[in-house]
């Protein structure tokens, strides 16, 4: 069948890539801490400079990880003609004040310098963030993001804060997503072979829309289909969410997952904070 179903292969969650990598041998619980402070980092850096920074840092990570550049290079194929239109947007609608430099008058649409720069922004922001998403779902599977977020929220157990509940919502809900895809997978191609128009002629945002409405109802009630099913199951086995659980893997902490997070801490730290 054509690329234009192959809804799975474009879905970045639960695509893990096992490497023999300082990255991969690193604690869950450091990694998912130091991704978080890195995101933070290159959502709030402030200027060109510190994005190029954090550009170069993804690529590190990259490169450290032993993992194919190709999936992130293709999330941003799939995410740049959205990343154009909000850039445009930002051009045409954002507020301006009277110290603002007029580089075009378009149609009776003001463009100002600022307006411009911000918009560059935006995209560059987004494409640092696309690949570093990437990356992020190739060096760490779903099971190691809900360990790690079990053994870090465990301490709230002591306020009676739900921690394993919440810990099996989200493992569900990643583990879901590849499911989900393939689901929709089958219903597009079964649309398909009775005379759907699934063809893609050039990139139109309208046509797109009206080829993916008829995919989202019989895609919801199948997967609260398959929510039911699973429900019924963990009840049937006598699942509860509330009881004391184990893991089958004991996480070690050691000083290279410290050291790992400390530079995380630190790059991230170096990113949002302005240049004076």
């Amino acid at each position: 069948m054509s690329g234009r179903f192959e809804f799975l292969g474009s879905t970045a969650i639960g695509q893990y890539i096992p490497r023999e990598s300082f990255i991969h041998a690193r604690d869950p619980r450091a990694r998912l801490l130091a991704y978080m402070a890195l995101f933070i980092g290159v959502v709030f850096s402030s200027d060109f400079f510190k994005l190029g920074i954090g550009l170069l840092c993804v690529l590190l990570f990259f490169w450290i990880s032993k993992i194919p550049f190709k999936p992130a290079w293709k999330g941003i194929r799939h995410a740049l003609p959205f990343l154009l239109i909000l850039a445009l947007l930002q051009i045409l609608l954002g507020s301006r004040t009277a110290a603002d430099v007029i580089i075009w008058e378009p149609f009776g649409f003001v463009v100002t310098q600022r307006a411009g720069t911000n918009a560059a922004m935006l995209v560059a922001r987004f494409t640092v963030l696309i690949i570093f998403l990437n990356g992020i779902t190739m060096t760490i599977s779903t099971a190691q993001i809900t360990a790690a977020q079990f053994y870090l929220l465990k301490p709230l157990e002591k306020i009676r804060f739900p921690v394993n509940d919440l810990t099996m919502v989200v493992q569900i809900t990643m583990r879901y997503l590849p499911l989900i895809a393939q689901s929709a997978e089958k219903i597009a191609k079964s649309q398909a072979a009775r005379g759907g128009d699934w063809e893609q002629r050039g990139f139109n945002p309208i046509r797109q829309a009206k080829r993916v409405l008829p995919l989202i109802v019989p895609l919801i009630v199948n997967s609260l289909k398959q929510a039911e099913t699973m429900a019924l199951a963990m009840e049937s086995r006598g699942f509860n969410a509330a009881d004391e659980r184990s893991s089958f893997y004991v996480l070690e902490f050691t000083w290279l997952d410290g050291a790992f997070l400390f530079v995380a801490v630190v790059v991230s730290t170096l990113l949002v904070i302005p240049t004076f």
